[in-house]
């Protein structure tokens, strides 16, 4: 059993133009801040585990979970109270045995649902940003997601391991309004989606690998808006342009780790690598900052990811991963008509997808010193390459490169009794750079200029500390 609360509070400074932003990295977008923009969240969850072996070889698992929460926010010239329950469970059965003297069986299924649904008030926004008198809105929006699945696992001896699988979804949403019946609606999507995937060890310390699989993904609560600025959605409660994301992935991959003997100054070497190709049906693009979403036709990413981590000699180690990839529209018209001129089309095929950058790459060097066991010292790069944040690749994000360091304890320090504590003090953006960390993808465009970016923090610290007791 488990229960978590947290009540977190956001400031949204909304996007800005680059030369504002470049000119005042902690400024805000003055239409943000004069309606006080935020968001505070109050959250709880219990839930309860069960896992029990039911014969040999067999077992079921459950679990159950309760999710109550309560969401305020100043969005877009309204105060808006969410008050909603998540409610969900599963079971999964699995089962082992042998077929012969060298092949072996693992089969698993399962059933899982989950529902969320709950009142929405819409208040008017006082000049202040707080909360009005007038009820614009009264509307619950519900959405459940029911699946199952089944797979099977043939290990054919040491080296080569075989799994092919198949997952049912049935996602379906519901909106309505008390105060105009008119937008009720309601959508359902519903997909199987296959998996197949092949492991060869040559080794113990070496495989390679092979998968293809299917995915479907609904569109979240936000997105099946048609628009989210109060007023505008006048026809219907959902999005009638949104479909399920529905994609098939080809991956292949090897992955090795190896324990060097000797005295020399490495110990160890771990690296995977993986290439995948991605083609994605229904892909969800946000436009006006979020405000409203369409749908690509279709979209291609495919990439290479790879991961090297050395340990050496005197408590010394290395990790690195980057990732390269290629990520394009293949079908995709846009209708102009949002921007003043209706019955224009726009044909972004060929053109890069909106916020997805075609290389990053972090490291961490890591020293534990043999005097101090307790105690580790991490020093840490990431650079991430420029990316596009408009269909039409013409606004950029610059790419940045930034350092950070840790000093964290590897096991608590016993203070006395049965008490200690562990944590860490992490400096992050350490050379205090300049920096644009995220941006508003197919942002507003005023007076020519797109209002996109949101400046990243300045050298900052973060403290943690965890109190334990007992063994």
């Amino acid at each position: 059993m488990h229960a978590v609360a947290a009540d977190n509070a956001l400031d949204i400074p909304g996007p800005l133009t680059m030369a504002d932003a470049e000119a005042n990295p902690r400024g805000a977008n003055a239409t943000y801040l004069q309606r006080h923009e935020r968001r505070r969240n109050r959250l709880g969850r219990i839930g309860v585990a069960l896992d029990q072996e039911v014969g040999e070889g067999r077992g079921i698992s459950g679990m159950l979970f309760a999710s109550p929460k309560y969401l305020q926010r100043s969005e877009r010239g309204t105060f808006r109270d969410f008050t909603r329950y998540h409610l969900g469970g599963n079971v999964i059965v699995r089962e082992e045995r042998k077929l012969s003297g060298r092949v072996h069986s693992s089969f698993s299924a399962g059933l899982d649902e989950a529902y969320q649904d709950g009142a929405i008030l819409f208040y008017s926004l006082t000049p202040e940003g707080a909360r009005g008198a007038e009820l614009r809105d009264n509307k619950r929006e519900g959405a459940g997601n029911f699946g199952g699945f089944v797979q099977e696992r043939l290990s054919l001896g040491d080296r080569i391991d075989l799994t092919v699988g198949a997952r049912y979804d049935a996602i379906a949403y519901a909106n309505d309004s008390y105060i105009d019946p008119g937008l009720d609606a309601r959508k359902s999507f519903a997909r199987v989606s296959p998996k197949v995937g092949v492991v060869y060890r040559p080794s113990g310390d070496r495989s390679f690998y092979a998968n293809v699989g299917g995915g479907v993904e609904a569109p979240a609560g936000n997105e099946t808006d048609p628009a989210s600025t109060f007023g505008q959605d006048t026809v219907t409660g959902l999005n009638p342009l949104l479909e399920p994301i529905r994609s098939t992935t080809y991956e292949v991959g090897a992955k090795q780790m190896r324990a060097l003997a000797g005295g020399g100054l490495l110990h160890g070497v771990a690296y995977d690598v993986a290439m995948y190709w991605t083609n994605v049906t229904n892909e969800i693009v946000p436009y006006r900052g979020g405000r409203f979403y369409f749908t690509a036709g279709r979209v291609r990413r495919r990439g290479v990811e790879a991961g090297l981590q050395l340990q050496g000699a005197g408590g010394l180690s290395l990790s690195s991963a980057l990732t390269f990839s290629d990520n394009r529209y293949r079908e995709y018209m846009v209708d102009s008509v949002h921007y003043g001129r209706p019955g224009r089309f726009a044909d972004y095929a060929g053109n890069r997808v909106v916020g997805v950058p075609d290389f990053f790459a972090s490291g961490t060097a890591t020293w534990a010193p043999r005097f101090q066991d307790a105690l580790e010292l991490g020093l840490g790069v990431k650079t991430v390459q420029r990316y596009f944040v408009d269909d039409a690749n013409q606004v950029v994000v610059p790419a940045y490169t930034l350092l950070d360091a840790t000093l964290a304890t590897t096991r608590a320090l016993h203070l006395s009794g049965d008490v200690g504590v562990r944590g860490f003090v992490r400096v992050e953006n350490l050379a205090n750079r300049r920096y644009i960390a995220s941006a508003y993808l197919n942002p507003d465009i005023v007076d020519g200029v797109p209002v996109a970016f949101e400046p990243g923090l300045p050298r900052q610290m973060i403290v943690s500390l965890a109190v334990e007791w007992g063994r």
